[in-house]
């Protein structure tokens, strides 16, 4: 099963579809997982249960082989193990099979077995008690993040968006969190059209935020503008409309603000 994981795993940067991969390998390995639940304050890919009833995280996540990609990587196992609280986490990307023992958390797709029984064994060693961590199904509300795909808001969703729409029984998506392949803005109107509300980040002004925010609101859908950059330089038409502002580096505050506002209209 190893030589047909290392197969699977060069193939799938092409692919552009790991998280069926993934899933595939945690089902062929037999092992206890749901997909997509929420995890404490965080909605992950994956959360594999082990048979000490410890819960492992899997977040899937198509990005190329960089050091940019892979120092984002990091961070993201970071934060989704502070907003889980799981046992551990794991973080699957197209990173280079070679270099990728370097990397605390992060795994290739050929590495994720292998790596999930290192982890077991380590935790199984562990004498420290764990108390037991949130797990529920997903809810069946949607809200759109409609942001900047660069990593610098990346805590802008996990730490300020997501949680605050889960405490509303909903859950938010962005697009690079959901590692589609294809027409991106058909993906994207697709989202939106699915979506009970939409959350737009207007730091930067840019144009493509602003074309999401106008198809939300011709299609009847509320709309929550957030900003870090000053608001003063929105276009004027959308300058006028309630606007959170936040801080970089500060977006747990955010995450107040928002789930106040957003609790109007979910």
């Amino acid at each position: 099963m190893l030589a047909r994981q290392k197969k699977q795993g060069q193939n799938v940067a092409n692919e552009q579809d790991l998280e069926a991969l993934v899933d595939n390998l945690l089902r062929d390995a037999g092992l206890t997982y749901v997909r997509h639940p929420i995890v404490g304050a965080t909605r992950p890919d994956f959360a594999v249960t082990t048979d000490q009833g410890d819960q492992i995280v899997i977040e899937v996540k198509a990005w190329d082989d960089t050091p940019e990609n892979n120092a984002r990587a990091i961070h993201q196992v970071r934060r989704y193990k502070e907003l889980s609280n799981a046992a551990a986490v794991m973080l699957v990307t197209c990173i280079d099979e070679a270099v990728f023992s370097a990397f605390g958390g992060v795994y290739p797709a050929s590495a994720v077995i292998p790596g999930l029984r290192d982890v077991v064994v380590t935790l199984t060693r562990e004498v420290s008690v764990r108390k037991p961590v949130e797990s529920r199904s997903s809810p069946d509300k949607k809200v759109f993040a409609s942001m900047p795909f660069s990593g610098q808001y990346d805590d802008t969703f996990l730490v300020g968006i997501q949680p605050a729409v889960l405490a509303l029984d909903a859950v938010a998506d962005r697009v690079d969190h959901t590692g589609h392949s294809g027409d991106i803005v058909r993906q994207i109107k697709a989202m939106i059209r699915r979506a009970q509300a939409v959350v737009a980040d207007l730091s930067e002004s840019r144009a493509n935020i602003c074309h999401e925010i106008g198809y939300a609101e011709a299609l009847g859908k509320p709309v929550l503008q957030i900003c870090c950059t000053p608001i003063e330089g929105l276009p004027f038409n959308l300058r006028n409309n309630k606007t959170i502002p936040y801080n970089m580096g500060q977006v747990s505050k955010l995450r107040v603000k928002l789930e106040n506002e957003m609790a109007r209209v979910l």
